[in-house]
């Protein structure tokens, strides 16, 4: 052939197969055959004897939307994250341990120990009930004079508030003296003493009577306590009866202190340490030396009244100032991990542990208390257990997570059809030994 003929047979041929030559390339090239052959890749390729397989990649933000090939996120400005098969035992999930230190995340030891519960509840000083005094004459006379004394004043045991004469008393003293004199006979004489002393006339006053032999007719009336002054009703040239109260007061030491606390707290207020706090005293503290929890509740707010009683010798707790119950306890001894490791979903809480070959599994747990940012766990996990205490809401957010706690459900509880099935199976045993 010549060489003229045999060029254009090339270039013919050339021509020829151009079409389908642009077809295979552009097919090769395109975005979704990029896409579909990457899948293709990922569901052929061999598990990695090094490392668990990839499932699938994902956005942590987006943890519901699936890609087939790594990439950035179409959510965020991010890699996507691959998603690995679940490692060891095949009970838990695993993350991809770059992902895991992006994020920090924080495990911590479960330990036996004991959680403190402390409480601070709002109080009141009052007076000490239990040492009010009431002042009254006992018998009708006028007041000959009072001392300066006011409502608030603080009072000692002993001071004189007001002397008071007492006519009556002189007509029965005049007798008494009189057979005392005479040698009369013991009993009349008692008799007379005797009246006086239902009339009203302390026993000193008739001490002083025998000492001196003269009538005494002035009643000096003395605080029985001290304390303060809380009512006075007492002046120069008054009358007064044998029923009048003339003064009221209330000791303060040891000194009321009393708190509504809930009733959840009750506990503690029978239980726990009380310490008292004043804002007048900043970093003072004051030690209760009694308690008492009132029997009755209220019934609007649902609280017990607790009522301290504090030594104050100095006076700095005065009635009226808003003071502070501190009450400490500890709760019995148990397992214990930090309460933002607690996933609680209402009818059920769950931690995530990292188990020895770096995976992570769900755990159900009870619950048995919290405070201090630590919780008690009565069930559920082992002194030792790693769990973990941040990104909990990434890891909880991934679908192997609900898989998992399934799947634990289903090894816990075996279904009613395998037990049934293990029943017939033990009565056909019988049956069959039965017949032999």
């Amino acid at each position: 052939m010549k060489p003229k003929n045999l060029i254009l047979l090339l270039i013919g041929t050339v021509i020829g197969l151009s079409p389908g030559l642009y077809w295979k390339y552009e097919a090769e090239t395109s975005p979704a055959a990029a896409a579909a052959a990457a899948a293709a890749a990922v569901e052929t390729a061999e598990p990695d004897d090094q490392g668990p397989q990839v499932l699938y990649w994902y956005d942590p933000m987006y943890p519901g939307a699936h890609f087939d090939a790594p990439g950035k996120s179409p959510f965020m400005d991010m890699d996507l994250v691959p998603r690995l098969a679940e490692a060891g035992s095949g009970r838990g999930f695993a993350i991809d341990p770059g992902q895991v230190q992006n994020l920090g995340l924080k495990t911590t030891a479960v330990r036996r120990g004991r959680i403190s519960f402390s409480r601070n509840v709002p109080a009141d000083v009052a007076f000490n009930r239990y040492q009010e005094a009431r002042v009254q004459s006992r018998a009708e006379g006028f007041v000959a004079s009072a001392a300066k004394l006011a409502i608030g004043d603080k009072i000692e045991a002993g001071q004189v508030i007001a002397e008071i004469t007492v006519p009556a008393w002189a007509s029965d003293q005049s007798e008494y003296l009189l057979l005392k004199s005479q040698g009369a006979e013991r009993r009349l004489i008692g008799g007379v003493r005797e009246k006086l002393r239902l009339n009203g006339m302390p026993e000193e006053m008739l001490a002083e009577v025998d000492r001196t032999g003269a009538v005494q007719t002035n009643l000096s009336l003395r605080s029985p306590i001290s304390g303060a002054i809380t009512s006075l009703d007492v002046y120069p040239g008054m009358n007064v009866d044998k029923n009048m109260t003339l003064a009221v007061i209330q000791g303060f030491d040891p000194i009321w202190v009393t708190a509504e606390v809930p009733e959840n707290d009750l506990s503690l207020a029978l239980n726990g340490r009380a310490r008292v706090t004043a804002a007048a005293w900043p970093g003072r503290v004051f030690e209760a030396e009694e308690r008492s929890v009132l029997p009755m509740a209220n019934k609007a707010s649902r609280t017990v009244t607790l009522r301290l009683s504090v030594p104050n010798p100095e006076g700095l707790l005065k009635p009226g100032l808003t003071a502070y119950v501190r009450l400490r306890g500890s709760g019995p001894e148990g397992l214990i991990i930090p309460t933002q490791s607690v996933i609680d979903v209402g009818d059920e809480q769950r931690v995530v542990t990292r188990t020895p070959d770096g995976s992570f599994l769900p755990k159900l747990v009870s619950v048995a208390a919290s405070a201090q940012g630590e919780s008690v766990i009565s069930a559920g996990l082992e002194e030792g257990d790693e769990v973990v205490v941040s990104s909990l809401f990434l890891i909880d957010s991934e679908a192997n997570l609900s898989g998992a706690l399934e799947r634990m459900r289903r090894e816990a509880q075996p279904s009613a059809e395998i037990l049934e099935n293990e029943a017939r199976g033990a009565a056909a045993a019988a049956a069959n030994e039965n017949a032999q």
